[in-house]
């Protein structure tokens, strides 16, 4: 009955953008699979993507006879719905018995759940790196290096997330198996993405394909915003596990006070290291809400407000207990991920929240269908707003 209802919903969400204009970068996307379509292979000056996931698109299209954005959307929201089957499939083989309710929150995810129907590269970018992931924890380890070489057409940077699938693949060897002779031969495969991602840095000159955009998306640039906004939008939406987690967090600390130091740590880190300077966020933040939400975390009382959720969340989240061995590099390649971009996106913080999802221990049924109910509330929420053109994530 879930699954009904989350897919009649998935038609609604199909259905309310037909003849919708093109929204924020759909301009950009769109206009990429256009020139492919009418045979112009060169990428638009406005694109830091490499133009794999449009040439697909384009294809796709002129498959089936189609020129409309509308057509495009559909092909796009048919990706949706592999990235729905890749987070399912993934949650069984990890936490068997709970695939069912983690995969509608992942449906209906607030930060993820409107770009599920938009022409944006996030969507195939985790579905490919969750059918990896997957791979990954059943040994197929050349497929997920495949898919992790695929994913450098879709979103090029978040190749990176093969070395999180070379902490999974290495922990889970047996300990007795653990010699440098099979770790070399269980790390290998996931080499291929790394240098198919240096190689192209390497011939671009930088990590977005726009060199013109480059002084927006800078290389070797290091910042502490999504990292900070990703722990927030964490503790905004799971306020339960945060509450039951921190209560666990001070139990602990109980019995090592000098925990009580860590939310202390989390909150001045924040308050000293927290900006979001980069042009991009300075935009319509009454429109942009990431914009908005950095806006109103940079200033008095909101900043206060925000640095009291980041360090109960921080401290509260990180007690829940994560599968397999090796899944704790979330954390890790997560906040270098976020670290490495300039502009604060929403958008950026889903790939390793989505990730985390897939791999935490849930809690009682109650708060996971709380938290459900809480997340398509705000989905439905924020889409009826973009589909009226009041706002965009």
């Amino acid at each position: 009955m879930l699954g009904i209802a989350l897919g009649g919903l998935y038609v609604v969400g199909i259905y309310a953008l037909i003849g919708a204009r093109p929204l924020s970068d759909e301009n950009y996307h769109f206009s990429q699979i256009a020139q492919f379509l009418h045979h112009d292979w060169r990428a638009i000056p406005e694109l830091t993507t490499v133009p794999g996931y449009h040439l697909v698109i384009a294809a796709t299209m002129r498959i089936v006879h189609a020129h409309t954005l509308d057509a495009a959307r559909l092909i796009h929201a048919l990706c949706g719905l592999i990235a729905i089957a890749g987070f399912h499939a993934l949650r069984r083989q990890v936490w068997s018995g709970t695939e069912t309710i983690a995969t509608a929150q992942f449906m209906a995810l607030p930060i993820l759940a409107p770009l599920f129907f938009l022409l944006y590269t996030d969507v195939p970018a985790i579905a490919l790196l969750l059918w990896a992931t997957l791979a990954t924890l059943c040994g197929r380890h050349f497929l997920s290096a495949l898919l992790m070489c695929l994913i450098i057409g879709v979103r090029q940077h978040e190749a990176v997330w093969a070395l999180f699938l070379i902490s999974l693949a290495v922990f889970d060897l047996p300990p007795q198996e653990r010699r440098v002779r099979t770790i070399a031969i269980t790390v290998l495969p996931y080499v291929l993405p790394l240098i198919g991602f240096a190689i192209f840095w390497w011939w671009n000159g930088s990590i977005s394909l726009a060199s013109s955009l480059e002084r927006f998306h800078p290389d070797f640039s290091f910042h502490a915003g999504n990292v900070f906004v990703a722990i927030l939008v964490a503790g905004l939406l799971m306020p339960l596990h945060t509450l039951a987690g921190f209560r666990d967090f001070s139990l602990l600390a109980r019995r090592k006070p000098w925990l009580v130091a860590a939310p202390i740590a989390v909150f001045a880190a924040f308050w000293f290291g927290f900006s979001a300077d980069n042009p991009y966020n300075l935009v319509m933040p009454d429109y942009y809400l990431h914009n908005g939400l950095v806006d109103a975390m940079s200033h008095g009382t909101w900043r206060v407000a925000a640095g009291i959720v980041v360090a109960c969340a921080a401290c509260g989240l990180a007690t829940i207990p994560l599968r397999p061995r090796g899944a704790w590099a979330v954390y890790v390649i997560g906040a270098a991920f976020l670290a490495a971009s300039w502009v604060v996106e929403l958008r950026y913080v889903a790939v390793p929240f989505v990730i985390w999802l897939a791999l935490r221990e849930q809690k009682n049924t109650k708060i996971e269908v709380a938290t459900l109910a809480l997340w398509l509330v705000l989905a439905v929420l924020i889409f009826a707003k973009i589909v009226k053109y009041q706002l965009f994530l």
